[in-house]
């Protein structure tokens, strides 16, 4: 009986062991980071004088506000002459009045060296053949005349595609005087002040990404019995000494490449912060939860 007994608590332990297998179980992370995904030195693009410092230290931001502004008076200027020259060429472009006079002037030689054409048929010699060469020669300087009104015209619409990219070019300068946040996130450092010079290239405010963060941490070569890249993925933190909160992500990335010598892979998931509660830079416990539909590679 007792013989028995120790058969079907076997068979029990067997049967739950290949059910937790088939299932896939749980993989623990070793020496697990949290750490930023993006971070951003915001410098000036152009040189001048900083006039608005629009943010401070702390400050949520969203992709394209404005930080801050250099003195762009001198870049306002030239978006306004690029305005008016476009202006202009356009009213060139638009007039017809010289084609219109070409044209008009064109059909009266025709018209008078048709009449004298017919007057000599009708009654010989009457127009003298210096006079039918010279109005013949108004007919082609009219032509002339019509022909280079259209080229005028044609030419005054490259002169609007000219100035309208030179007021793109003017636009595109006073929007460099302005210093645009590339990202949504929050200011963690300003390190210029209203009224200093600023020189292209250098940082003027420090942005990072907190609404979603990544562990980082190692697993063993015989960890890998499932594919865990896109694996769920729970992260337990010691948000302070009395209070501990776990969040769910998810496996972005796995290291194709081991540490040969404790055999270890790098491993990256990334977590939704939008409550703002988990930190950069705190230690933390990570767990993979492997789905036993996932193929062994």
């Amino acid at each position: 009986m007792i013989v028995h007994r120790r058969i079907a608590f076997l068979l029990l332990a067997l049967t739950l062991s290949g059910s937790r297998a088939a299932q896939g179980g749980e993989e623990d992370v070793a020496a697990v980071v949290v750490s930023l995904i993006a971070e951003v030195e915001v410098a000036a693009l152009e040189a001048g004088p900083l006039v608005e410092l629009a943010v401070a230290e702390g400050r949520r931001v969203k992709s394209g506000d404005v930080l801050g502004r250099l003195d762009d008076r001198d870049a306002n200027l030239q978006v306004e002459r690029a305005q008016i020259e476009l202006r202009h060429a356009t009213e060139q472009a638009k007039s017809k009045v010289k084609l219109q006079l070409a044209e008009e002037t064109l059909k009266l030689a025709q018209l008078e060296l048709e009449r004298a054409t017919t007057a000599n048929q009708e009654l010989a010699r009457v127009v003298s053949p210096s006079q039918l060469s010279k109005l013949q020669l108004e007919v082609r300087r009219a032509e002339l005349d019509v022909q280079q009104a259209q080229e005028d015209l044609a030419a005054a619409a490259r002169s609007v595609e000219a100035a309208a990219n030179e007021l793109a070019i003017a636009q595109r300068a006073l929007a460099r005087r302005q210093i645009l946040a590339p990202m949504d996130g929050v200011v963690v450092d300003v390190r210029r002040h209203v009224g200093e010079w600023l020189e292209p290239g250098k940082f003027v405010v420090r942005l990072v990404r907190d609404d979603r963060l990544r562990a980082t941490g190692f697993v063993g070569l015989d960890q890998l019995r499932y594919p865990l890249e896109g694996q769920t993925a729970t992260l337990r933190v010691a948000l302070s000494s009395h209070e501990e909160a776990a969040f769910t992500g998810r496996v972005t990335f796995v290291s194709p490449e081991a540490n040969p010598i404790n055999r270890q892979v790098k491993l990256i998931a990334e977590f939704d912060n939008l409550e703002g509660r988990l930190r950069a830079g705190l230690p933390a416990k990570m767990t993979i939860h492997v789905d036993s539909d996932s193929p062994t590679p």
